[in-house]
């Protein structure tokens, strides 16, 4: 089932970046989050896979698409000039990032199975109802606000007949 999941994800990634049109993109985007919450769902964590699906899947990519309809960038630009050294650059500095995963994984002790210590405690809805809304309500509305001062300043970018 892992195998399933995991290449959800990286065929949804893949195709997320190499796809030319980005309303499509935005959608390749949503089959990746779908994947990521079967991965949390593997874990035992429903709550984030709950969470992945609620505001990945749905706030988060339904507010990209409404900004790239609103801006228009689904018609792109061609290119003026093809760079190699940008591109060698780019696939240099991913090597270079995928073999830090790779040590940073197998320096965990990830693959050697849990460490003896407590039990983490078990996440559920009422927790995560606390902590973000008695613990963390500044930081969530500060947030919002964030998100709504950015919605509104693109649509004055784009619409100067306001």
């Amino acid at each position: 089932m892992f195998l399933i999941f995991a290449l959800i994800t990286l065929l949804g990634a893949l195709s997320v970046a190499f796809q030319k049109n980005l309303v499509v993109a935005g959608l390749c985007m949503v089959i990746t989050f779908f994947g990521v919450a079967g991965l949390y769902l593997l874990l035992a964590n429903p709550v984030a896979a709950a969470l992945q699906i609620i505001v990945y899947s749905g706030a988060i990519v339904v507010l990209l698409l409404f900004v790239i309809m609103l801006l228009s960038a689904h018609e792109e630009e061609d290119a003026q000039s093809v760079h190699s050294v940008q591109r060698w650059g780019s696939v240099a500095a991913a090597l270079a990032l995928a073999a830090g995963v790779v040590k940073v994984v197998l320096s965990s002790g990830f693959l050697r199975g849990a460490a003896s210590g407590p039990a983490p405690a078990n996440m559920n809805l009422e927790r995560v109802g606390t902590a973000l809304f008695a613990e963390h309500l500044v930081a969530f509305e500060a947030v919002g606000l964030l998100l709504l001062a950015a919605m509104i300043g693109a649509v004055t970018l784009v619409k100067k007949d306001l």
